[in-house]
């Protein structure tokens, strides 16, 4: 769903690795459309089930979005998290393959927008893209591990929007009370109907310029962890 970014960030401008070659991002056919309404459905009825509390009763947001960062293995309950705490819209990182297709058909019933890239296909476009996005005063959604992984390593892509844009981090940790585990690269979590799901909100000032982005990308997989867990 949400994935990572690359490209770099100098002087405000961005450029793009050498191996970022452009690809064209698969799109849903539109018969697919009922089966992804359908999906969708089944997903509202599920999270509908689900306790979820926070430490606030709401994010503020009213001087401005945040770039949105949570790990992969929590992008099931990202859009009943955004939906209920976020007051500004959101625009996710999404992939270009098929699967990535399929996401952005199934996030537009959930009232998520998308951006086509990844760490390794579009990925300085992308980059503008989300920039224009955060500009117009969008959240950024972005796993930092996505889309292939390794599991939960940061990937500095986000540092680099958030010093594009001057915007802020917000961490989205998430615990599951109790949960079905996929055997995928993530380990992708599913909270099972009807249980807790514990939501920690933090903020992290927006990166200064010159501010060494390895660092940085690595106090915020420590902080993402920790607000995470397992």
């Amino acid at each position: 769903m949400f994935e990572m970014l690359s490209g770099n960030c100098v002087n405000g401008r961005v450029t793009a690795p050498a191996q970022d070659l452009p690809e064209t991002p698969v799109e849903v056919a539109w018969y697919h459309w009922l089966w992804v309404w359908f999906a969708a459905l089944v997903l509202r009825l599920w999270l509908a089930t689900l306790r979820v509390h926070a430490n606030v009763p709401r994010v503020e947001d009213k001087d401005g979005p945040f770039v949105l960062l949570l790990w992969h293995d929590r992008l099931f309950t990202s859009s009943l998290i955004a939906n209920r705490f976020l007051d500004r819209p959101v625009t996710a990182l999404i992939s270009t393959s098929k699967d990535g297709g399929w996401l952005v058909a199934f996030f537009k019933h959930m009232g998520i927008k998308a951006v086509r890239g990844s760490s390794s296909k579009r990925g300085a476009a992308a980059l503008v893209s989300l920039t224009r996005a955060v500009r117009g005063g969008d959240h950024a959604g972005v796993t930092p591990d996505g889309p292939k992984g390794p599991r939960r390593e940061f990937k500095a892509g986000a540092v680099s929007l958030a010093k594009l844009t001057g915007r802020p981090f917000l961490i989205m940790g998430m615990n599951f009370q109790s949960a079905w585990t996929l055997r995928s690269w993530d380990q992708f979590a599913l909270p099972k109907p009807f249980s807790r799901v514990d939501v920690t909100f933090e903020v992290i000032p927006c990166p200064a310029r010159e501010s060494d982005e390895p660092a940085l990308a690595a106090h915020l997989q420590a902080r993402l962890n920790e607000l995470s867990g397992a």
